[in-house]
């Protein structure tokens, strides 16, 4: 009896598991998982983008400190000019004036470029908000269109589920325990009958003397390659 009552369980579950199918296979989970899926990689160039212009501001700071350091150097330098006595203190001073030129010159190009890279990070950050937007938009268009075809899918399960409650009450909770772990793996069937060839009749893989005592014993084993339930009458 109790075998009875789960095999028509299980036709009734089937028909519920194809709806669920149908469901996780859908143009409309699918479109929603892409929309969210393109959200989450613009989320993650965000912030990768605003590391890069923190770290990229930190070294424009650090530039615009030695800048202002090597300015302080050469308005010292100018004030020593008035003490240079010989040509050879002028020759060490038109040297060390045309290295402190050509430091600024090099930092003063460094901090432009630097700013330039700041400029075009934040272009790229404020571009990614904007595609954002778009995408917030666009999943909650693939949502609504999901939640719908969700909703009547669930429709379509209710009356196949009202009639899987009296039969479960019928069945031995250790063993709906075992049909709904190899459930939750997506197989089914879960319950196939023992082939004549000696074999699990959902994997065909021909079961273990040990295993076919069980199926002798107790009228059902569970197949060790595929994890099924198999039943003999």
């Amino acid at each position: 009896m109790e075998l009875k009552n789960m095999l028509e369980y299980q036709e009734l579950d089937r028909k519920v598991f194809l709806l669920e199918k149908k469901l996780r296979e859908s143009d409309e989970l699918k479109n929603a998982n892409k929309v969210q899926a393109a959200f989450k990689q613009s989320q993650d160039a965000i912030v990768s983008l605003s590391s890069k212009a923190q770290q990229r501001l930190e070294a424009v700071v650090r530039l615009q400190e030695k800048y202002q350091r090597v300015v302080r150097e050469l308005e010292e330098l100018t004030l020593e000019s008035d003490n240079i006595e010989g040509e050879k203190e002028a020759d060490f001073y038109d040297k060390r004036l045309a290295e402190i030129d050509k430091t600024l010159e090099g930092l003063e190009k460094d901090i432009i470029a630097g700013g330039d890279d700041l400029k075009s990070i934040s272009f790229a950050i404020s571009h990614e908000q904007q595609q954002q937007q778009q995408l917030k938009n666009q999943f909650a268009a693939a949502k609504k269109k999901y939640d719908a075809l969700k909703l009547s899918i669930q429709k379509e399960a209710y009356p196949y589920m009202q009639q899987m409650k009296p039969l479960k009450e019928g069945i031995d909770s250790a063993l709906m325990e075992r049909y709904q772990r190899v459930r939750n793996n997506r197989k089914m069937p879960v319950l196939v009958p023992f082939t004549s060839g000696g074999g699990c009749g959902g994997c065909m893989m021909e079961l273990s003397e040990s295993e076919k005592g069980k199926l002798s014993a107790n009228g059902i084993c569970e197949c060790p390659n595929c994890g099924r339930l198999v039943y003999k009458i």
